[in-house]
């Protein structure tokens, strides 16, 4: 039983730090996405008129909340495999 929940603990330790890596490509990707969609002229025309739909703001949104929890999911991610170590 204990091998068991090493297993579950470390893979669920992995996913989380896995999560950290997923989360910093999605910051870049929205960054990018930002810098081509809302920062260019042409991008702000949009925003004014309201073609973008709220897009812009959305992607503001979502991209500083993956900032707020990137670390955390790293550090809960390590702490998580930590204790699954100690069930082995």
């Amino acid at each position: 039983m204990n091998m068991l929940a090493g297993t579950f603990g470390f893979l669920i330790g992995a996913s989380l730090i896995l999560s950290f890596f997923v989360a910093t490509f999605a910051i870049d990707y929205i960054d990018e996405r930002l810098e081509e969609d809302c920062e260019s002229i042409t991008g702000q025309i949009g925003q004014i008129v309201g073609a973008d739909e709220g897009q812009c703001d959305e992607g503001s949104v979502i991209r500083d909340l993956l900032v707020v929890i990137r670390y955390p999911l790293l550090l809960a991610g390590v702490a998580v495999c930590l204790i699954a170590a100690k069930v082995f």
